[in-house]
């Protein structure tokens, strides 16, 4: 079955190792017959959440803030999977994904359960270091995420 992949590459550098990792699944999603949209954070201009919890009003632009969230919206709530991809910044992800996951919350007040439409989220990220405890707070947070 043909899925709709979204990519949130959350790299300040694009040509770094993070590129090169979404490069590969993209490519390797495309070849099995996915289609596959990457947004580059770093190139767009999208503002912190301003936390107003306004939110979910209008069905087309979720966000009272219009930035380039609005690029990320549609293929957000239409996608089957949604990529996070960033390196380890302080054993956390980058403050570009960060900015967009706390953005996305807009969609999740389109419901009144707080239903993020997201049915399958994977985790790309390229870090120094190998160490089982290295990866402990990222993964604790993507857990918590989903």
């Amino acid at each position: 079955m043909r899925k709709r992949i979204v990519i949130l590459n959350g790299s300040p550098r694009m040509k770094g190792n993070t590129a090169g990792l979404v490069e590969a699944f993209k490519q390797g999603a495309e070849k099995a017959g996915h289609t596959v949209e990457v947004f580059n954070l770093q190139r767009m201009d999208i503002h912190p959440c301003l936390g107003c919890l306004g939110g979910g009003c209008d069905s087309q632009n979720p966000c009272v803030q219009k930035d380039d969230m609005v690029k990320i919206y549609p293929y957000y709530e239409t996608a089957d999977v949604l990529v996070l991809a960033s390196p380890m910044y302080y054993w956390s992800i980058t403050a570009q994904l960060k900015t967009v996951i706390d953005r996305l919350f807009a969609v999740t007040e389109k419901s009144q359960e707080y239903h993020t439409p997201m049915q399958h989220c994977v985790l790309l990220m390229a870090a120094e270091g190998d160490t089982p405890d290295n990866f402990e707070p990222v993964e604790h947070y993507y857990h918590a995420l989903l």
